[in-house]
């Protein structure tokens, strides 16, 4: 089964100059991924793309709404995500990866997926931290769930100390300073 080409662009048959792409993200692109933390979503990608001899530099403008688990209930949470991102793809002679923004492509290749950079600036945008809040930061997750969650929290008391050990106990009343 071959890769949707949704996100493909043929750069090889584009002149020496800007050209502007446009995408929209949504459900079934989150889908593509395993394991995707964002479980949908609508965002529109706006690629300008510019062409140069041995070069291209690629300008990713990312606005739009992503759906992701909240960690405290577990209950969708959409969250709005914007974003701005570069990317340096030089031709040479063999591909690679030169430095975080920096892709190396052969000469040989005239294709660019950007399928998997859309994914990672996207996943880059959302929070470590992703729960129902209000104004105030407090917990704005479904009550009932909260309820639930709190009696299953483990609300041990304080074990008591284990007896000491009478040896070590005269160590203690020893003031080094």
């Amino acid at each position: 089964m071959s890769a949707p080409r949704d996100f493909v662009i043929n750069f090889g048959s584009l002149g020496r100059a800007e050209h502007e792409f446009e995408f929209e993200v949504n459900d079934s692109f989150f889908q593509r991924f395993e394991n995707s933390i964002v479980q949908k979503g609508q965002v529109d990608v706006l690629v300008v793309l510019e062409k140069k001899e041995h070069m291209l530099l690629l300008d990713f403008t990312i606005e739009g709404r992503v759906t992701v688990q909240c960690d405290r209930c577990l209950e969708d949470l959409d969250l709005d995500i914007e974003s701005y991102n570069e990317l340096v793809v030089k031709i040479g002679e063999e591909s690679g990866e030169e430095a975080e923004d920096v892709i190396v492509l052969s000469n040989r290749e005239y294709e660019l997926d950007l399928a998997q950079f859309i994914y990672e600036y996207i996943s880059v945008i959302i929070p470590l931290r992703n729960v129902h809040e209000d104004e105030n930061g407090n917990p704005d997750c479904d009550p009932e769930i909260l309820k639930e969650l709190e009696k299953h929290l483990s609300h041990e008391e304080e074990e008591e100390k284990p007896p000491s050990d009478p040896r070590w106990d005269g160590l203690k009343g020893i003031n080094l300073n």
